[in-house]
């Protein structure tokens, strides 16, 4: 097959498109998710179990979620979030925190050492 001047052959073309391709862009009505991360510095003691409570992705304020613990005086929680979380650590969850809410922006990763 001999081309014409100015033509080109026809190549079909790999789609490389992937899933977040498809996702709508940010600032058109849907929000973004960014993992939140809350890191406690802080020894409990053995047999006792840091919490969290609070509002946003999926905390209340009537039951907390255990933290992990990452090493004798570290624990950890992180989950995805669209806005702000607000939360305060329970120790056992019974226990609070002493000081006021503490507050943490998706994407952002926050270290506390909670005093009881």
């Amino acid at each position: 097959m001999r081309l014409m001047k100015g033509l080109k052959s026809f190549q079909r073309r790999k789609n490389t498109e992937t899933a977040s391709d498809r996702m709508p862009a940010p600032g058109n009505g849907h929000a973004v998710s960014k993992t939140v991360t809350i890191e406690a510095k802080i020894d409990v003691g053995f047999g006792n179990t840091l919490y969290l409570r609070g509002d946003g992705q999926g905390l209340t304020w009537e039951q907390g979620v255990p933290l992990t613990c990452v090493d004798g005086s570290t624990w950890k929680w992180s989950g995805p979030a669209e806005g702000a979380v607000r939360f305060k650590l329970l120790l056992n969850d019974s226990v609070w925190s002493k000081g006021e809410d503490l507050v943490a922006a998706p994407g952002q990763k926050v270290e506390v050492a909670p005093a009881f």
